[in-house]
């Protein structure tokens, strides 16, 4: 096994690729009593379309979704069975770039392992199950389109990027889904849960050498797979001018959300999180509740605790959303824009608050390092170099205001920018 050690906070990964291709990385907490390991497919809800051994394969929106739910149904139980069993809590999730399996458990972390990677690397599909789960589906993506919040970021989502991939919620739609069949999803699950396109991540109370040898004696009793040609396919048009996005729905406030869309090109691996961990720093001078235009808005009666913003840097795209529940819809999303285009004039006068922002962003990581929850979240595996979160203590201790300025200056001067505007039409 490769180690990386990271001396300064007494923290080691151990790191393999075994032969079949899925690499592991083991992290060791001496003193902790639970174990969480988190099984990693780089595939996600932009994956719809690649070309495979040459040919182009367009396949339904959301079906990377529709697999990882089909991934816990087998022939005659359910994988979450299996795990309440054994004490241990599971969970999955899909995003637009991945789709993640886990467990965290006090015991029985052999038991747990194996479930986990069988029950992943081991499909069942049948037409009738298939055909079962898009009822299931079907009542997510209802509950999904009755929450306001959800429908304000995927709107937002699609009117930064029409007409591609993105435009489309992580599960689909009712029509998508009911497009999805049984070889669909068997085409799927070849193409992407291979081995080499996964990473298995697990810390917490192990040893390193036992645990090791618990998944190699797994895999070999795993058939080997023929090897393939992919090539993801990933088309972003830019929207042809900036709008704004009227929707109705029953909600007591007007709900506003702005969208960013970073058009420079953002680097991979380390590179690529300093560029994220830099953007996050500037909004958190000038959005954050210890900033002088959070308590301008805040005072002026325009924003409440609702509002909030994030940051995705993912695989091909980045865009930045802000969203909160107002009174004067119009005059946030003025203000807004306002803040948002002073920040490279203003920016570089802030040294003071970026030292203070800094050292309470590095009060959360150190909370941070004593969940395997949080380890296992903020780790990735799938930007051509391990990234933990020791590693982004690292970058976020050697960023500078100067550093901050730049991205700023890259981001903001090239961003297209699309409003979302909810509102209850009985009010």
């Amino acid at each position: 096994m490769e180690l990386i050690d990271y001396p300064k906070y007494n923290e080691k990964l151990f790191v393999q690729t075994l032969s079949n291709g899925l690499t592991v990385y083991l992290q060791p907490k001496p003193g902790f009593n639970k174990t969480t390991a988190v099984l990693g497919v780089n595939y996600g809800s932009i994956d719809s379309e690649f070309m495979l051994n040459g040919e182009k394969v367009i396949q339904p929106a959301g079906i990377a979704h529709f697999l990882e739910h089909k991934m816990f149904d087998k022939k005659d139980y359910d994988v979450f069975e299996l795990f309440n069993k054994t004490g241990a809590r599971s969970n999955a999730f899909t995003s637009f770039t991945k789709t993640n399996y886990l467990f965290s458990t006090a015991e029985s972390v052999k038991a747990n392992l194996d479930i986990l990677l069988d029950f992943v690397q081991i499909p069942y599909f049948t037409q009738a199950k298939v055909e079962r789960e898009k009822g299931i589906i079907d009542q997510e993506i209802n509950m999904y389109q009755n929450d306001p919040d959800n429908q304000a970021y995927f709107k937002m989502i699609a009117s930064l990027y029409p007409e591609s991939v993105l435009a489309n919620d992580i599960a689909g739609d009712i029509q998508t889904v009911a497009q999805i069949t049984l070889e669909d999803v068997e085409l799927a699950y070849r193409t992407f849960y291979r081995p080499e396109n996964m990473s298995l991540f697990i810390t917490g109370k192990l040893d390193p050498n036992e645990v090791m040898g618990w998944i190699e004696e797994n895999q070999r009793q795993k058939s080997t797979q023929d090897p393939i040609r992919l090539q993801r396919l990933l088309t972003l048009p830019v929207a042809s001018k900036e709008t704004i996005l009227h929707t109705e729905m029953d909600v007591s406030r007007p709900k506003i959300t702005l969208g960013l869309r970073g058009r420079d090109p953002v680097l991979t691996g380390r590179a690529g999180l300093k560029y994220e961990i830099a953007i996050s720093v500037m909004f958190d001078l000038f959005l954050s509740e210890n900033s002088v235009e959070y308590d301008k808005l805040y005072h002026d009666e325009i924003i409440d605790d609702s509002f909030s913003w994030e940051f995705e840097n993912e695989r091909g795209f980045h865009f930045a959303v802000i969203n909160g529940d107002t009174d004067k819809p119009l005059e946030l999303v003025k203000r807004l824009k306002e803040i948002i285009a002073a920040i490279p004039a203003k920016i570089g006068d802030l040294q003071t608050e970026f030292q203070l922002q800094k050292n309470e962003l590095f009060g959360n990581y150190i909370e941070m390092m004593d969940s395997e929850e949080a380890i296992s979240g903020q780790f990735d595996g799938f930007i051509g170099e391990p990234v933990t979160i020791y590693d982004e203590v690292e970058i976020l201790k050697s960023l500078t205001l100067a550093d901050v300025l730049d991205v700023a200056k890259r981001f903001l001067s090239q961003a297209t920018i699309q409003e979302v505007m909810i509102q209850n039409p009985n009010r």
